[in-house]
């Protein structure tokens, strides 16, 4: 009874403040640039397990990397914003792609789950798709990365 009591509280304090409900994002960083991710994009965390270089016209796909019984495409985050990766540690990043599971090398910092504000968050049209825009986290301003559908216009005017 009480849990309900305080959901509608809060649903009546988010309505007046026009706020709605928050995003839930992860934070995480590559080569030291922090972005945010929606989670319904995320499929999980795991170290990294190395990659293995192949051959690929794909704009930023060229390595995979083991999974279980299979193989993931290693969609390379750094180099799309053109930085390099440090030697050391790293962990791998498992995206509910459209075109199916892809991972992404992210640094050894583990990522943390934000709440959000959609207050805080600024949808804007830029010159890069795969960007859905800007959020504030901390007092942070962090660019959002649509992880979904990451590179598929890129990929398709290539081709």
């Amino acid at each position: 009874m009480l849990r309900g009591q305080l959901r509608r509280q809060g649903e009546v304090t988010t309505r007046a403040t026009g706020e709605g409900r928050p995003q839930h994002m992860v934070v995480f960083s590559v080569a030291g640039k922090r972005l945010a991710a929606r989670t319904e994009e995320i499929a999980g965390v795991m170290p990294w397990p190395g990659a293995i270089e192949v051959p690929s016209e794909t704009p930023f796909v060229t390595s995979l990397v083991r999974q279980e019984k299979g193989c993931l495409p290693v969609f390379d985050l750094a180099a799309k914003f053109e930085r390099t990766m440090r030697e050391g540690e790293f962990l791998c990043l498992v995206v509910k792609h459209v075109d199916g599971p892809l991972a992404i090398c992210i640094d050894a910092e583990v990522p943390s789950l934000q709440m959000v504000p959609r207050s805080s968050m600024q949808h804007q049209i830029v010159d890069d798709p795969d960007c859905a825009g800007l959020c504030v986290v901390g007092g942070e301003q962090l660019p959002i990365i649509n992880l979904a559908t990451l590179g598929v216009s890129s990929s398709r005017h290539a081709g």
